[in-house]
């Protein structure tokens, strides 16, 4: 950039520039750039090489992009470091290898829609890119194997401007190029056919007739082989007098034709897809596969090869053999089925000389003309491709390098690869991935089978595709059987599909099995990747992550990711998002069946138990990122496994965002781990799990996991009779019950978290106890003993000196004053606490004390105030504060607007409010929301509407025993019912009312609902 290349002095920084700017944007492991720098034999200090290199190119990148002035940072090229790998992020166009491959295949495109004057421009500017030398100077094999294929590249460029210019009549000028090219490639036949035109064109008939002889003599001289074909043939055509390809004043523009085998018979017979195969639905996968080639066809042109990549079952063969019957009319000159045999049974897959003779076999080449000699079958075998527009499906292909020596750049033929493996190194391949079906194609699919008659249950129907996994091989296999067997119902086969013996045994008819369809995949990997394979399966979780599963697999992650990526490669797992893996519901029957018939029990035990150690310490380390300050005990020493601390290390939970993050991505297969330890003997280590999980899970509301997890962890503490674990866990049960509104359960369990820990002397788990208790009795409207369970609380973390939970004791007592109608006494609570909160910068805390603060001037009645609270809140919380704090703070929010005038907006908070309090089960919250939208409801002169609300926040409150939000329904009942002129069922709802705040305590809502009555009495006495 700018022309200062040199600042980059050492080689090995100059070739691992090249190596990631050739590949830009494309992650390279360290060990691939290691090989790279240091021709496969790199240094154990290598990596760190490597790292300092970086280094260095980084900041010599940010001085180019200064002194080049560009004008973002997204301009700006970086080298990215990620699990591993270094990639540059660039624009491509930066970069003059890319923009010359660019450019190189505009003209190409170009020339094949007939515009050769346009692509001769383009061209043109490609070649200007072109200085010198590419990778100058730079040592080593790959720098010199990387030069090749760079001048391959333009060589081949600089034939097809050649080529253009030919057609265009530049005979005389491209005769000195093309003579020095021959000197460079004397044996390069596709210089001499153009050489030849270029001379017969300029009227140099003499000097043409010597080219032919020439480039015989070379051939036969050096590589002890005779010409092609093509270049024979062209020259049969001089000497006969025909127009030469390329020459425009004979009308032949084309390209120097390749010869056909001229004694080929066309084979014939139309494609069939195999035995009870059905393709259905499949649509997109049929546009992907076909729209460009039906469009190429049309034309005349090069057809791309298209490979249909998937795991076993998922119906490649189907796709590829229903494309081929569809393509027929196009591609009339012949149809070739080739099983190449990569999971056949006791038979190993096709060597690629074998596949090239049976593909010209079957296209009707006589066996007495196809070559012995591999590089000249090859040869014909392209070379029939690259003319014969027939129809070839190459099925169930082992490797690209199985297909890669038969293949012409430029096929004529509709070539369709089916495989279980990705084939990336597959030249110029177009991937179709195909995918499992979705349901209505599954249902469609098992009724096309069995017949409409004994398919009348759709939602039965729906039950059994969805235990095959949505797979097209198990749905047909599970189909066939059903229908063999006219006594089964749908119930008795659903039921049989969710045996605990296993679903895999069910799906089998006959000869056929899903299990045996995986068993060929499996087999042919090696050791080490069928250990992967079945490890894998033993996890719970939906998905896993690479450190996880170096961690289940008991590996490197730098191995685990190798094995992953080949198991990827094989279809065996998906990856649905990068770096996260997971296996089909089949495979991961099938790995764990694997585990148990083949006696590796053990295996899966221990390596479960690694990849438990490894998800407690790291979710135990994102938790004291995330609540540094939270009530917490230390993991035992005896947890740490061999390994695990490069492990963690290796994970870069170090900040509050990659915290947050990681246990977001995991969070599903955490709490699925934690339940499966205990079904699989692990029930300490599942109690751990649950304790440093409790604040992730209490912040997120995933109560009714926490439940379960807090629960079992309460059961087996107290087996263990470990009291002071126990106590521990029934704080965090206690906390999950509050927050669900299962008030009298939550008190019993903090009550006897409280004993233990005075018992046990656990000053921090007692104030923890007293406090949470505090927060429950309030829930309970029993606001004097909340009180005074959250003042003791107080005077022990005042004791102990911990600020942080001093200012949860003060929050909480204003939240406590403010329902006594204290409020100045609230105020000064939330004061104390807010500065102390900033002071942590726990930005949650200070926005929830905000919150508080924001009611107190509600209740006060100044609505501007509040609404600026609120409005502030949301707009400085949204990014920290969890939803269920946020639907608090709308709930609040909508209550302060100006109504009728806010009333749409109001409307809006309350639904987005109540969603979430619905989703997580809160009870208490919901009532509260309720009573709220009725007061607006109210105030919008919508009686009948804001009664409902009234009604349905009483009965919630009553349900789970809160009183506040019972009393406030009962004052807005009696309120809408006076609106609708029922007078005496007002004085019985706010009778109600005043007798409830007198028994919970509450003497203003006590005292505002007797002036309420009083008056209400008043006017009834008055008519």
């Amino acid at each position: 950039m700018n022309g200062e290349l040199s600042a980059i002095r050492s080689d090995k920084g100059r070739q691992l520039l090249a190596a990631l700017a050739l590949e830009v944007g494309r992650p390279l492991s360290h060990d691939l750039l290691a090989n790279r720098l240091w021709d496969e034999e790199p240094p154990p200090s290598a990596v760190a090489s490597i790292y300092s290199h970086v280094s260095r190119i980084r900041g010599q990148l940010r001085k180019a992009v200064a002194e080049e002035g560009l004008g973002s940072s997204r301009d700006t090229p970086t080298i990215e470091r990620r699990s591993h790998t270094y990639a540059l992020r660039a624009d491509p166009q930066l970069i003059d290898w890319h923009r010359f491959v660019d450019l190189s295949l505009r003209a190409r495109q170009l020339t094949e829609n007939g515009e050769d004057v346009q692509a001769r421009t383009v061209l043109g500017r490609a070649e200007e890119i072109w200085r010198g030398e590419p990778l100058a100077g730079l040592p080593g094999s790959w720098a010199q194997s990387t030069r090749t294929t760079m001048a391959d590249q333009r060589l081949a460029t600089t034939l097809l401007r050649i080529e253009i210019d030919l057609r265009l009549g530049r005979f005389a000028e491209v005769v000195p190029e093309l003579t020095a090219l021959r000197e460079e490639r004397p044996t390069d036949e596709r210089v001499a056919a153009h050489l030849l035109v270029a001379l017969h064109g300029a009227g140099r008939q003499a000097d043409a007739l010597t080219v032919y002889p020439t480039v015989v003599r070379r051939l036969r001289t050096e590589l002890g082989t005779g010409p092609g074909e093509a270049l024979t043939r062209l020259h049969e055509r001089m000497l006969a007098g025909d127009p030469l390809a390329g020459d425009p004043r004979t009308g032949t523009a084309g390209r120097t034709p390749a010869a056909r085998p001229s004694a080929a018979p066309r084979a014939s017979g139309p494609p069939h897809a195999p035995a009870g195969r059905r393709l259905i639905g499949r649509r997109d996968d049929l546009r992907r596969l076909l729209g460009s080639s039906e469009e190429t066809a049309e034309q005349g042109g090069v057809v791309t090869v298209s490979a249909i990549l998937g795991m076993a079952g998922v119906g490649k063969t189907t796709l590829a053999l229903h494309a081929a019957h569809l393509m027929r009319g196009r591609f009339p000159e012949g149809y070739v089925h080739l099983n190449l045999g990569a999971h056949a049974v006791n038979q190993s897959p096709l060597a690629p000389q074998a596949v090239a003779t049976a593909l010209l076999r079957r296209l009707g080449v006589p066996a007495t003309t196809i070559p012995l000699d591999s590089e000249e079958l090859f040869a014909l075998c392209a070379e029939v491709l690259s003319t014969r527009r027939a129809v070839v499906v190459l099925d169930d292909a082992a490797a690209a390098a199985q297909l890669r020596p038969l293949l012409p750049n430029a096929p004529a033929a509709l070539i369709l690869v089916t495989s279980r493996r990705r084939l990336a190194e597959l030249p110029g391949s177009r991937p179709v991935f195909l995918d499992i079906l979705s349901v209505d194609d599954a249902v469609a699919l098992f009724t096309s089978v069995v017949g409409r008659e004994r398919a009348d249950d759709r939602s039965r129907i729906v039950e059994i595709v969805d235990r095959c996994g949505l797979l097209p091989l198990a749905i047909e296999i599970a189909a066939s059987r059903f229908k063999a067997r006219p006594s089964w119902t749908l119930d008795h086969l659903a039921l049989r599909l969710s045996r605990k013996t296993g679903r895999l045994a069910e799906i089998r008819h006959d000869t056929e099995s899903v299990a045996r369809a995986f068993e060929m995949s499996y087999r042919s990997l090696p050791a080490e990747q069928q250990e992967a394979f079945r490890l894998l399966g033993a996890h719970p979780g939906p998905d896993i992550g690479l450190h996880a599963a170096a961690a289940l697999l008991g590996r490197p992650v730098d191995e685990t990711d190798h094995l992953l990526e080949a198991l990827l490669h094989c279809h065996l797992v998906q990856e649905n998002s990068p770096e996260r893996y997971q296996l089909h519901d089949l495979l991961r029957d099938y790995a764990l069946a694997l585990i148990r018939d083949e006696g590796a029990g053990e295996e899966g035990g221990a390596a479960l138990r690694r990849l438990l150690g490894f998800m407690i310490h790291a979710a135990d380390q994102a938790d004291r990122l995330l609540y540094p300050r939270r009530s917490r005990l230390p993991l035992p020493d005896f947890r740490q496994l061999p390994g695990m601390e490069t492990l963690l290390y290796d994970l870069d939970l170090d900040s509050h965002e990659s915290a947050r993050d990681w246990l977001d991505t995991e969070q599903a297969a955490l709490t699925a781990l934690g339940t499966h330890a205990r079904a699989t003997g692990h029930p300490e280590a599942a109690a751990w799990l649950a304790h440093v999980l409790a604040g992730r899970l209490d912040a997120q509301a995933y109560w009714s996991e926490a439940h379960d997890l807090h629960r079992a962890a309460v059961a087996y503490w107290r087996s263990a009779a470990n009291d002071r674990c126990e106590a521990r866990a029934l704080i965090d049960l206690g906390a999950t019950l509050a927050n669900a509104s299962r008030y009298p359960a939550a008190f019993e369990s903090l009550d006897r978290a409280l004993t233990l820990a005075r018992a046990e002397q656990d000053a921090d788990a007692t104030a923890e106890a007293l406090s949470l208790l505090g927060e429950v009795l309030w829930h309970q409207s029993s606001l004097t003993e909340a009180l005074a369970r959250q003042e003791e609380a107080l005077r022990m973390r005042r004791e102990s000196g911990d600020r942080w939970n001093i200012a949860r004791c003060l929050a909480n007592i204003g939240i406590v004053q403010n329902s006594l109608g204290n409020h100045e006494m609230a105020l000064d609570a939330y004061q104390g606490a807010l500065p102390l909160a900033r002071q942590f910068n726990d930005r949650v805390f200070e926005m929830i004390i905000l919150n508080n603060i924001g009611d107190l001037h509600l209740g006060a009645g100044n609505k501007s105030a509040a609404r600026t609270t609120f409005e502030r809140i949301l707009d400085g919380g949204a990014e920290c504060m969890s939803p269920f704090d946020l639907a608090v703070v709308r709930i609040n929010l909508a209550s302060a607007l100006d109504v009728p005038d806010d009333l749409d907006r109001a409307m809006t908070l309350y639904r987005s409010a109540l969603t979430v309090y619905r989703s997580v089960g809160s009870i208490r919250h919901e009532a509260d929301a309720l009573n709220s939208l009725g007061d607006t409801l109210r105030t919008a002169g919508r009686p009948v509407d804001a009664r409902d609300q009234y009604a349905a926040a009483l009965e919630l409150a009553q349900s789970v025993g809160a009183g506040l939000e019972e009393v406030a329904a009962l004052r807005g009942l009696g309120h809408t019912e006076e609106s609708l002129g029922r007078t005496d069922s007002a004085i019985d709802r706010l009778t109600a009312a005043v007798l409830l705040a007198e028994q919970v305590g509450v003497a203003e809502q006590a005292a505002a609902a007797k002036d309420e009555l009083a008056r209400l009495r008043g006017r009834k006495r008055s008519e």
